[in-house]
């Protein structure tokens, strides 16, 4: 297959993922930008670009997560979707172009990529494809590695924002119980501590943990077959009702979006999520015993 008619069948899909066979079958193609999104939430959320430095996918750019589409000067777990400008000033920095392919990937359980891959999908450049398995599956085969960054022109795509993919915590209130909500936090997070009442979830969510849609041993997303019997046990009325998902702060639940999309299903994101409902004393928590 020629890498043109790759890229024509990686962007006819419907799939929100890039296989680590397509990817390096697509390195060196100008039109295929690829971003290392590597970093951590633990202790301080932080980029990791030593990690990029010491060896990524070749061609490759470093994409710090909490500097592009993401609001600045505001503590990282409070902080919005860049806006119209914020997101303008990203894609030209990462020399983003129309008629470019974007693969992004992370070694964080895909909730990095799966940011980024939300917000450049809310900012109007759909062919964003997250790379399944991401670093670890991808270093763990064997696959080529590189320590060249390479030179980026300045990108030339102008956001243009979707209806769909955001819901503000205004919208959230007016809609929710009209929506599946499911929580992607771990059990334990939304469970909630009895030493702490605003802990716990937003009442009547949903929990499934973002893990529960990945495969533990190599960090790829599970078949399509048993996504469905996942959803359909822990969240029993994604079928019928539209979906918002939510987390800590509107990462993790990325993962949950990413399944759907998978399955066919486009679903939306409640931005800040728990750490935003929590702050109005005002409105209500849950919490249970974790499974």
């Amino acid at each position: 297959m020629s890498t043109h008619d790759l890229i024509r069948e990686v962007t006819d899909s419907r799939s929100p993922f890039i296989s680590a066979d397509q990817l390096e079958a697509l390195l060196g193609e100008p039109s295929v930008k690829v971003f290392d999104v590597r970093g951590t939430w633990s202790a301080t959320p932080r980029a990791l670009p030593a990690e990029y430095d010491a060896g990524h996918v070749p061609g490759a750019a470093f994409l710090d997560w909490t500097r592009h589409f993401v609001e600045q000067d505001v503590a990282i777990g409070l902080a919005s979707v860049a806006d119209e400008a914020g997101a303008a000033q990203a894609f030209k920095a990462l020399g983003i172009n129309d008629g470019d392919l974007v693969v992004l990937y992370d070694d964080y359980r895909h909730m990095l990529a799966g940011r980024i891959w939300w917000a450049m999908r809310l900012w109007g450049f759909a062919e964003v494809r997250v790379l399944n398995g991401g670093w670890g599956y991808w270093s763990a085969r064997n696959k080529p590695i590189s320590r060249v960054s390479p030179q980026i022109e300045p990108g030339t795509f102008q956001p243009r924002k979707q209806d769909g993919p955001l819901v503000g915590l205004d919208a959230f209130l007016r809609t929710k119980d009209r929506h599946c909500v499911i929580d992607a936090r771990g059990a334990a997070g939304f469970a909630g501590k009895a030493d702490d009442p605003r802990s716990g979830h937003i009442p009547d969510s949903l929990n499934l943990p973002y893990s529960a849609v990945l495969d533990a041993d190599t960090g790829l997303f599970l078949d399509p077959e048993a996504l469905s019997k996942v959803f359909d046990e822990e969240t029993p009325r994604w079928r019928e009702m539209p979906i918002i998902a939510s987390c800590g702060s509107g990462y993790a639940a990325t993962v949950v979006l990413l399944a759907l999309q998978e399955l066919g299903r486009d679903a939306s994101l409640f931005d800040g999520s728990f750490a935003i409902w929590k702050l109005d004393p005002d409105r209500p928590v849950q919490q249970s015993s974790p499974a």
